[in-house]
């Protein structure tokens, strides 16, 4: 799908690849860091800024073999010294083989362009610098018939919730219809979501239409942006007990770099008088609200 930095020397490679490859072979990945040839134009000569680098690829498979016929593969190319420091540019070059059983001609390696960066483009102080946003959400791929008013209520509550400095990035994967747009579009116009167009990914048969996918790369693409990131559906709804906010209970758990939200499932019968106090109590006292019933709070 995409390839990001991570750093001054490592990178992220986000794509599919085979899944019965992967099951019942032995894949393996080689990195390699090819410079731009710098042009003297008083001479008319070319010198190489620095040597090709490689290094050997670390792969990931995040969806847990849920994958069908693809399986989602985070390759990390992590070299042993600070890459394009000259910031005169150059390309990340990824070497896929199938290492079919230690027989040559079983073994096929695809060299890929997977990233360029252009000359006096990087910016190496976004890795250090503090984010600028406060929140920032990555959705799943969004597909089938989304009812609007539906989307129109989850985003008015989590702007809400989150406040001015957030940030959310929808996956349209088909079902970001007319109607869905128009809902979207305000927001759009407000600088409060982007919309990612990945119906292309449709065609390739990978688990909840790549959800795994999709999500690391949303990852890896705005992890430098904010202090904290959420992945959940547009289903869901963050809910904060009384007497707190969003701030008050990310500023508790301050000290951690990741936690999971417990879940409570929500339908009719929870909000009948008799069922009161049959539901449970988490210790985050932090839910997703599936399909919540609750009063939403809408911005003015």
């Amino acid at each position: 799908m995409s390839a990001y930095r991570g750093g001054l020397n490592t990178f992220a490679i986000i794509g599919l690849s085979s899944k019965p490859l992967h099951v019942y072979g032995n894949p393996s990945y080689e990195c390699e860091w090819i410079p731009n040839t710098n042009t003297n134009t008083n001479t008319n000569t070319k010198t190489n800024s620095s040597e090709n680098i490689t290094t050997i690829g670390y792969k990931m498979l995040p969806d847990w073999g849920y994958g069908h016929v693809y399986t989602v593969v985070i390759v990390n190319c992590t070299f042993n010294e600070s890459i394009n420091v000259d910031n005169n540019g150059g390309k990340l070059m990824l070497y896929a083989s199938t290492s079919g059983g230690g027989d040559t001609k079983f073994n096929v390696t695809d060299r890929m362009e997977v990233l360029v960066e252009q000359p006096k483009v990087l910016d190496i102080t976004i890795f250090d610098s503090k984010p600028k946003l406060d929140y920032f959400y990555c959705g799943s791929s969004l597909f089938g018939n989304l009812n609007p008013q539906r989307v129109r209520e989850w985003i008015a509550y989590h702007v809400r919730l989150f406040g001015p400095n957030s940030h959310f990035v929808l996956h349209d994967a088909g079902g970001v219809h007319e109607e869905v747009f128009e809902v979207l579009k305000p927001w759009i116009e407000l600088g409060y979501v982007t919309l990612q167009d990945i119906r292309d990914q449709e065609r390739f048969d990978g688990y909840y239409h790549n959800q795994f996918m999709v999500l690391n790369d949303c990852l890896h693409r705005y992890k430098f942006m904010a202090k904290w990131m959420f992945f959940f559906d547009v289903d869901e709804y963050i809910y904060v007990p009384p007497k707190s906010t969003i701030k008050t209970v990310l500023d508790s758990l301050s000290e951690y770099s990741q936690f999971t939200i417990e879940q409570m499932a929500m339908s009719v019968k929870v909000c009948l008088s008799h069922d009161y106090g049959k539901t449970y109590r988490y210790n985050f006292q932090f839910l997703h609200l599936v399909y919540s019933l609750f009063v939403l709070l809408i911005l003015d």
